[in-house]
């Protein structure tokens, strides 16, 4: 399996030299708009990209889904961009939201309407008011976000700026019962909710939430870290960015160019308000389906290799999200299309050009993905040294020193058995008792 040097070095973070997150697979007024926030706000290119997908997709929703023929799967995506401290890690992104806010407002001022016109009704129905269409959400009470996605015709978009409070705030709230609630949701699943004091369960059904967060490296490990989450495939259903930083230059006086602002505005606006009844499924081109199924059977290698070697849980899972998450990204990349295309631009099957793109930017999230593991298991170190994994370490202190109680070993490294057990699995040294 590919390695790399993914440290920290000399107060800069030095990752994916090698790799870049690409824009030139979108349309070119998309890429305009990408450049020119990097030019305004000196921010990698990461964060307004990711923020491009998250915005396409939820303009989309639950509207339109992805099939290969096997499986089907919502536009849903969770990016968190992991950066330093003044880095600039908002307000790019909170640029690129800005239609959808415009587009919250507006349906709030329709809810407003139709809220006075039901209340003036003598004969209203008082179990069914009217409801606010929500677009995009921040920080809420988990009652209220239920309540949002019962109500949302399109689903919404979860706006972060530090994800680490959203997830502190739902284990306060819930109690650790949201963690299921995630799961669900990014499978696709229905989500029951269970509210004290009523016998009836709440079911909602095709459920959408998009997540776009942000957070410090330093706490990577406090928020992703919990055996919990390392265990329960939740982490590696977030797509990651961690850009490298290397300076923080000057203020300069340069603003957005406005004819730039208005077409990513329009082009948002296009997208929400179209018309999508007789869509059904995304499908593959032939060719798309293809370089899809290189991708995947790409994946499957790595993880007949991982298994065979460190039979790390943490990684089989990343490649296996990520098959999945290059699914809906192609689906996202697709509709990117429609904006400015010809009459003759087949919206129904994604096609080769789409995925080749998708593709690559997958490259780089696999990179990431792999950059946070190692910097949750290093904590603030920045993970185990000279790109070897912390399984590998593990598996080569027992095969060299031996583990002569389990228990005691896993609790010194702040792991469960369950986590070191299948990591010695083919080791020539045996376990005690084994």
């Amino acid at each position: 399996m590919e390695k790399s040097n993914l440290q920290p070095k000399s107060g800069k973070l030095r990752l994916h030299e090698d790799v870049e997150l690409p824009i030139d697979g979108l349309p070119q007024l998309v890429q305009q708009y990408i450049n020119e926030i990097v030019r305004v706000y000196h921010c990698p290119i990461e964060f307004p990209t990711v923020a491009v997908f998250s915005v396409i997709a939820s303009a989309i929703g639950k509207r339109v889904k992805i099939t290969d023929r096997k499986y089907t799967n919502p536009l849903m995506l969770w990016f968190v961009n992991v950066a330093i401290s003044g880095s600039n890690k908002t307000q790019p992104v909170k640029e690129v939201l800005r239609p959808l806010r415009e587009l919250n407002r507006e349906n709030y001022e329709v809810y407003e309407r139709e809220y006075e016109l039901w209340k003036a009704d003598k004969d209203r129905d008082e179990n069914n008011p009217p409801s606010f269409n929500h677009l995009l959400v921040g920080d809420c009470t988990e009652e209220a976000r239920i309540k949002i996605l019962q109500s949302s015709s399109h689903g919404i978009l979860g706006h972060y700026p530090e994800v680490k409070g959203y997830f502190d705030d739902m284990e306060r709230y819930n109690k650790g019962g949201f963690v299921d609630k995630l799961l669900r949701m990014f499978d696709g699943d229905d989500v029951f909710v269970n509210r004290k004091g009523e016998y009836k369960p709440i079911v909602i059904s095709d459920v959408f939430m998009n997540i776009l967060g942000d957070i410090q490296p330093g706490l990577l490990s406090a928020t992703f870290g919990s055996p919990q989450f390392m265990e329960n495939g939740l982490n590696q259903r977030f797509l990651f960015t961690m850009p490298q930083i290397e300076e923080f230059p000057d203020r300069e006086t340069e603003s957005m160019d406005h004819d730039l602002v208005v077409s990513w505005r329009d082009v948002v606006m296009q997208i929400y308000k179209m018309d999508l009844t007789d869509w059904g499924l995304l499908t593959l081109s032939p060719e798309c389906d293809k370089l899809y199924t290189e991708y995947f059977n790409q994946l499957q290698r790595k993880k007949a290799e991982v298994k065979a070697t460190t039979g790390d849980g943490y990684m089989l899972s990343i490649f296996s999200k990520l098959q999945i998450q290059a699914m809906r990204l192609a689906g996202i990349v697709h509709l990117a299309g429609l904006i400015n295309s010809p009459i003759n631009y087949n919206y129904r099957q994604v096609s080769a050009e789409d995925m080749e793109y998708t593709i690559r930017c997958m490259n780089y999230f696999e990179k990431s993905a792999i950059a946070v593991y190692e910097r949750i298991c290093g904590g603030d170190l920045g993970g185990p040294l000279r790109g070897t994994t912390q399984a590998e370490i593990i598996r080569d202190f027992h095969e060299k020193v031996g583990i002569t109680n389990l228990t005691r070993f896993a609790d010194g490294i702040s792991k469960t058995k369950g986590y070191i057990s299948p990591l010695l699995k083919g080791c020539k040294r045996k376990l005690p008792g084994k």
